[in-house]
């Protein structure tokens, strides 16, 4: 399946990068990262963390997904959004195991989003602690008749997932995959839906 990632180039940049080696990696994610910059007028100290969030999201990108670096509020807040594709559903626990997560500090909120492409999916957006930091996450999952889409926005600190949140939706709302043919029961969606307001309501305080 071909996962085709639309989006737009003065807020995104993608990580395509067959990195052989850690040097060689390196060097590309310092390249991009001043062209971007120099591209978008940002100021020259915005490079080095773009290149850093460019470095490490190549060395963990696989054939299996496609990945973008989201570049915020003149390049003070800087995430990886991650999108991959599995062939058929997801069980039930499969699905709760992705949008949820043992490390999150508060109730889950959630969203149901609609796309041309993808059709009806659901998001998640998570405070979660790791280590003895917190990080904001966002995460969604579109039903199709025989695949299923997945995303993942962050880490990126709490307070500025609003600031590339916007962006992510609009890749999702654009990009396509080869041969999806998105599901129009709405059953999955509204009952994980159901199932994250029920858990928050359950929340130990």
């Amino acid at each position: 399946m071909q996962l085709n990632l639309r989006f737009d180039r003065e807020h995104c940049i993608p990580v395509d990068f067959p990195a052989h080696s850690a040097t060689d990696r390196s060097e590309w994610a310092r390249a991009t990262a001043a062209d971007f910059v120099a591209r978008t007028g940002l100021a020259p100290e915005a490079a080095g963390p773009i290149a850093a969030a460019l470095d490490d999201v190549a060395r963990i990108a696989s054939d299996d997904s496609r990945s973008l670096v989201i570049v915020g509020i003149d390049g003070r807040v800087i995430a990886p959004l991650t999108v991959f594709a599995v062939d058929g559903a997801l069980s039930e626990a499969d699905q709760a195991a992705f949008l949820w997560s043992p490390s999150a500090q508060l109730p889950a909120t959630t969203e149901v989003i609609e796309t041309d492409n993808f059709g009806i999916g659901i998001s998640t957006t998570l405070l979660e602690r790791h280590g003895d930091r917190d990080f904001g996450f966002e995460r969604w999952l579109f039903f199709g008749e025989d695949a299923t889409v997945a995303a993942i926005l962050g880490p990126v600190a709490p307070y500025g997932l609003a600031f590339v949140e916007e962006a992510a939706k609009a890749v999702l709302r654009q990009s396509t995959l080869e041969g999806f043919v998105a599901s129009s029961d709405r059953v999955r969606v509204d009952a994980l839906d159901r199932a994250v307001v029920r858990f928050g309501e359950e929340w130990p305080t």
